[in-house]
């Protein structure tokens, strides 16, 4: 349990290192972007988890 504590703290510090990173750099305007980036990953990994995970 207190490594998914540890990685959840570090999950959340990089978000904000990250978004103060692409705010600092680009601007908000970039925060839409990203954010589909990220869903389209997300997508893709629980696709694959779909048909590889939790086989029929």
């Amino acid at each position: 349990m207190p490594i998914n504590t540890t990685v959840w703290n570090l999950a959340i510090a990089g978000g904000g290192i990250v978004g103060g990173t692409l705010l600092e750099l680009v601007g908000a305007q970039s925060f839409p972007v990203v954010l589909l980036i990220l869903l389209l990953v997300a997508l893709i990994i629980a696709w694959s988890a779909k048909r590889h995970g939790f086989p029929r």
